[in-house]
């Protein structure tokens, strides 16, 4: 193909042919007739010369999976694997701006090879968010000495993926807090244990009818001269189930401190304690019917690392279809459940209602979770009270909307909270303790 100066060199030759024509000068048409020929006399030369199937480009990276305050070290490698010399060789490596800076080194060389040579280069670059996100690809032009021609291509398979997790001592604080949270409920003043059938004696207590035999206390009934029963307790272990609303809407806010981006942060915090509670915890992130995600509760030791593994590959898109994504749920998972909803809520009512509905028709004990967007928009904004004021005031319409949601949630047994960044973390973790508390979804 030809480069930028040799499609100048056709321009220019076009012109002058024209001109020349138009007002019958020799000169001029001779000198385009020139430029004409001269351009693309020189093409076959260069694509009989140039073979760019002898390059082999590849890219090694250390690491495709990396905290956000970590760095990537990326290495580029050039083999010459024919007999043909390259004078003028471009090699570019892309990557996505919005996701990673550059620290050191260039992530393209513009060189020579020599034939069967090979030459490397290499960048460091810095994670700038979390989520998912495509690396590449590799481009190579080559071209003439004059410039006039050039060929570029796209190197074959060199499209990888890179997942990026939250710092990694955000993730160890969480978890901290998590684990501390959870010790205090174990021995705070609430009951965290029940009646039942299980294997700790709760206290003894008089015979009454229907009471099973195998209860009977028969030393103490002996030693007061009446029928005892020794009563058991069980631990309130339940399933934890986590939906994260995963849709457009879900990122609104400062770059690293979205909806979406407090919203995963929550959902670590509280799968954290419910673990530690010894609840099995499950996740789902939810918008439109191509992008709902699903990790089944289980009691692997690991569970966490699994989930904070599945909430690094998720980012905001798609529209939301909140109830399809409820039932798309209770087709995954119908085990009655403590069902933490977390989602800005920016859909029709009929449509909210619907959803809430249907997760209580499985019985499940639901808390929303509603990031409150005004909030999150202004809250790295160093606003005075007046523009915050002015701001709530904006908002009105969308208060209203998550007003008039509540006041039909509540008949329906469905607390809806809206929250600020922040509140976010002492909300959810205070309704997970109530919840255990008064043992909803037992």
């Amino acid at each position: 193909m030809l480069g930028g100066k040799g499609r100048s060199l056709v321009v220019l030759g076009t012109f002058l042919l024209t001109a020349g024509f138009s007002f019958k000068n020799y000169y001029l048409i001779i000198c385009g007739v020139f430029f004409l020929f001269a351009t693309f006399i020189s093409l076959p030369a260069f694509e009989s010369s140039m073979n760019i199937d002898e390059l082999h480009v590849t890219r090694e990276i250390d690491n495709t999976r990396v905290f956000r305050d970590d760095f990537m070290h990326i290495k580029v490698i050039i083999k010459n694997t024919g007999g043909n010399k390259f004078d003028f060789l471009d090699i570019f490596d892309q990557f996505p701006a919005k996701a990673f800076r550059l620290v050191t080194g260039e992530n393209y060389i513009s060189t020579r090879i020599d034939p069967h040579k090979t030459i490397k280069f290499s960048y460091v670059l810095a994670p700038r968010v979390r989520g998912e996100f495509e690396f590449g690809p590799l481009e190579v032009t080559v071209r003439d000495r004059l410039g006039f021609n050039a060929e570029k291509r796209i190197v074959p398979k060199s499209l990888t993926d890179i997942i990026i997790y939250p710092p990694y001592e955000q993730i160890r604080a969480l978890e901290l807090m998590g684990a501390q949270r959870a010790m205090a409920m174990s021995f705070g003043v609430h009951q965290t244990k029940k009646k039942g059938t299980g294997t700790d004696l709760r206290n003894l207590r008089q015979y009454v009818a229907g009471d099973q035999f195998r209860l009977i206390d028969w030393k103490a009934s002996m030693r007061l001269q009446k029928l005892i029963v020794r009563e058991f307790e069980s631990e309130r272990n339940v399933s934890t189930i986590i939906l994260i609303d995963s849709s457009e809407s879900m990122a609104g806010g400062a770059v690293d401190a979205t909806k979406f981006e407090y919203s995963i942060k929550s959902a670590m915090l509280l799968a954290k304690i419910a673990m530690e509670q010894k609840d099995q915890v499950g996740i789902a992130t939810f918008s439109d019917r191509s992008n709902f995600r699903w990790l089944a509760p289980t009691t692997k030791r690991s569970h966490f690392y699994d989930i904070i593994n599945f909430l690094g590959e998720i980012t905001p898109q798609g529209k939301k279809e909140i109830y399809w994504s409820i039932e798309e749920f209770s087709r995954s998972w119908d085990k009655r459940s403590l069902v933490f909803l977390i989602t800005d809520l920016e859909i029709a009512q009929l449509d909210v209602l619907a959803a809430f509905r249907k997760l209580k028709s499985y019985g499940h004990a639901v808390c929303v979770i509603s990031p409150f967007s005004p909030w999150f928009e202004i809250h790295e904004l160093e606003l005075t009270s007046t523009d915050k004021a002015l701001a709530e005031a904006i908002s009105e319409e969308m208060m209203l909307h998550i007003v008039n949601i509540k006041k039909d949630s509540q008949k329906l047994g469905v607390p809806v909270i809206s929250v600020a960044p922040d509140d976010m973390f002492e909300v959810i973790m205070a309704e997970y303790q109530e919840s255990k508390r008064v043992g909803k979804a037992e």
